[in-house]
């Protein structure tokens, strides 16, 4: 990596820093472009090392102008499932046209690209835990469009040549993210009294830290052996939304205090389950997830100083 011109699209977004934080102390040559739309100055102005251009990926003519590069990662993404079902076309341009965008930049530099895809491109899977062969089966319009922009990286590969490697995320948390953790912690700080959560609490997710994501992406990024390859990242355990509430109050010690309520529905275009096969990632990179959920769950808290 020492040396690459490295540039990260979504590089101001949470899995972003976290990324750009890491390539930044292996080379100086790291630009974050990202129109702030979801990601933050704040992120930005904390990767000091890092050139910043404000730029949004479905704007191909600024994005070609960036200087010759030789590794792209391309995590900027409307991410939002029920935002993707009332705005399927909005979802399709970022996450589809924004992909063929960007697959223009790296065909124009002869740059390596991983891209970030999703566990929605699963839907509801059958077979559990899940394998990357299981197949594309979208359940949201945002699991289409991610469908799309694998399906035009592995176009790429195979009619350009472009050296491309797709990772599948899981849900991945951690310090400066958004997402259900926070949410709860959020609703706790406020009134640790009452919790309510979306749906049933019985829906399950594969939850992976950012930390063992961003290491992943860091070996994907260097290694030649991985051209046209698809890998999950998640921790390769799932757990119900009611199990993570009842960590979190147990963190907190309000499992005997605060009263928790469910809402009965969900979005649409949510999923029931999520629970990622890692195998293919252990074995053929050596790779293996080490942060728990609950150690982490007591990092975030420490982190925004809750008290409850």
């Amino acid at each position: 990596m020492e040396g690459k011109k490295v540039l990260v699209t979504g590089g101001a977004g949470f899995i972003g820093y976290h990324l750009c934080s890491k390539l930044s102390s292996f080379t100086d040559n790291v630009t974050i472009y990202d129109n702030l739309s979801s990601g933050t100055m704040q992120n930005v102005k904390d990767v000091p090392k890092a050139k910043f251009v404000k730029g949004d990926i479905l704007d191909l003519k600024t994005l070609c102008e960036q200087p010759k590069q030789d590794l792209i990662y391309h995590l900027a993404a409307q991410v939002v499932v029920g935002y993707s079902m009332e705005n399927p076309l909005a979802d399709f341009e970022t996450n589809a046209k924004g992909t063929l965008y960007v697959l223009e930049k790296a065909r124009k530099d002869d740059a390596k690209v991983v891209f970030a895809s999703s566990a929605a491109v699963y839907g509801n899977p059958t077979v559990f835990p899940t394998p990357e062969s299981y197949g594309f089966h979208p359940f949201s319009c945002y699991g289409l469009s991610k469908v799309v922009g694998e399906q035009y990286c592995q176009m790429y590969k195979e009619q350009y040549g472009l050296e491309v490697v797709i990772t599948r995320f899981a849900n991945v948390y951690g310090l400066r993210c958004h997402g259900v953790i926070h949410d709860f912690l959020d609703k706790l700080a406020k009134n640790p009294d009452k919790l309510e959560m979306l749906g049933t609490g019985q829906n399950c997710r594969d939850f992976v830290h950012v930390s063992d994501v961003v290491e992943a992406l860091l070996m994907l990024g260097d290694r030649k052996d991985v051209n046209g390859e698809v890998y999950n990242l998640g921790l390769g355990k799932t757990t119900s939304v009611l199990e993570l509430a009842d960590m979190i109050l147990k963190i907190l010690n309000l499992q005997n205090r605060t009263e928790v309520t469910t809402t009965g529905v969900s979005w649409q275009g949510d999923v029931t389950k999520i629970w990622f096969d890692i195998t293919k990632a252990k074995k053929e990179l050596g790779w293996t997830p080490k942060v728990t959920l609950e150690e982490s769950i007591k990092e975030v808290i420490a982190d925004r100083k809750i008290k409850v």
